[in-house]
């Protein structure tokens, strides 16, 4: 008999709940999923640790709450929804409010439709399909389209969807962001100049590019392009810090700009420079590399401006 079928057996709800901090990821699902079955009485201290600090204790309660069904539990976990920092959190969060079934979750899952992170807005629609929910609306729709990345359909519902597809051009996937931009420059108009521009300064080449084909018919003038993506913010890495590295502390320079083997060169250089001490009774050994050391950092400055961004 296992674990959590002999705490099952005794009805001990704290001892199950002790096991979601498990070290071993089978067990806290074993865990959960032995809560779900213990019925109303776990259902106030399963709530109780919807604020605890650890993700995986989190997503076990709530988990579990779905399982459970306790109407007492709706508020709570729509707080998990609206206000968790982890996104698998507020997915699991979404998809619990669905299990349970109450119609009170719908306007906190509607709002979930616009979350930044495409898994918990997809998390929201299959909570709203549980509920037997129906967008009332083409805003809505659109939302639910976008959930749902029917990219195609949206398209069709041209200057409706301009609205709902900006307010996500915030994805974390930069694959979502090329197609919402994709999508705004095929549809055009007014309303998408404002997108194209932020897309234009996106933080990833290939939303940046998508941007760039898109301008014509978003409506951003041809001789704006080139200054726009010039104010976009850099990733790579200071050319100076890097620079510094090498000049005092040779390799790590090497290290922080993404060479693997940077790391190695500045221990064979302190390797070199405690020997050289030992041996020679040198003071301050470092002093009579700085002219090698001066060079690298110059080649590492200009190497690190000639870097495309990251």
């Amino acid at each position: 008999m296992t674990t959590t079928e002999v705490l099952k057996q005794s009805h001990d709800i704290r001892g199950l709940i002790r096991l979601l901090d498990h070290g071993n990821p089978d067990m806290q699902w074993r865990a959960a999923d032995t809560l779900g079955t213990m019925g109303e009485p776990a259902c106030d201290p399963l709530i109780a640790i919807l604020d605890f600090h650890k993700m995986h204790v989190r997503l076990g309660a709530i988990e579990a709450l779905g399982d459970i069904k306790c109407p007492r539990s709706i508020e709570p976990v729509i707080k998990r929804l609206e206000s968790d920092t982890d996104n698998e959190v507020r997915f699991v969060a979404a998809l619990a409010l669905g299990q349970i079934g109450d119609p009170r979750a719908e306007p906190a899952l509607e709002k979930a439709l616009l979350d930044t992170d495409r898994y918990v807005r997809y998390g929201a629609l299959m909570a709203l399909e549980m509920l037997s929910w129906t967008p009332d609306n083409e805003e809505t729709l659109a939302h639910m389209l976008i959930a749902q990345q029917e990219w195609e359909t949206l398209r069709g519902m041209k200057e409706a969807a301009v609205g709902p597809l900006m307010k996500i051009l915030s994805d974390p996937n930069p694959k979502s962001r090329e197609k919402i931009v994709k999508l705004l420059g095929e549809i055009g108009g007014p309303d998408a100049t404002k997108a194209c521009k932020q897309a234009l300064m996106d933080r990833d080449p290939g939303v940046r590019w998508r941007a760039v084909l898109a301008c014509r018919k978003c409506g951003v003038p041809r001789r704006n392009i080139p200054q726009i993506l010039a104010n976009r913010p850099r990733t790579t890495p200071s050319a100076f810090g890097a620079a510094v590295l090498n000049l005092f502390f040779f390799g790590l320079g090497y290290q922080y700009i993404g060479k693997w083997w940077g790391n190695l060169v500045f221990l064979s250089y302190m390797t070199i420079m405690v020997l050289v001490q030992l041996n020679w009774n040198l003071v301050f050994p470092f002093i009579y590399i700085y002219p090698f050391t001066a060079v690298s950092a110059v080649q590492t400055y200009y190497a690190v401006k000639r870097m495309p961004d990251m």
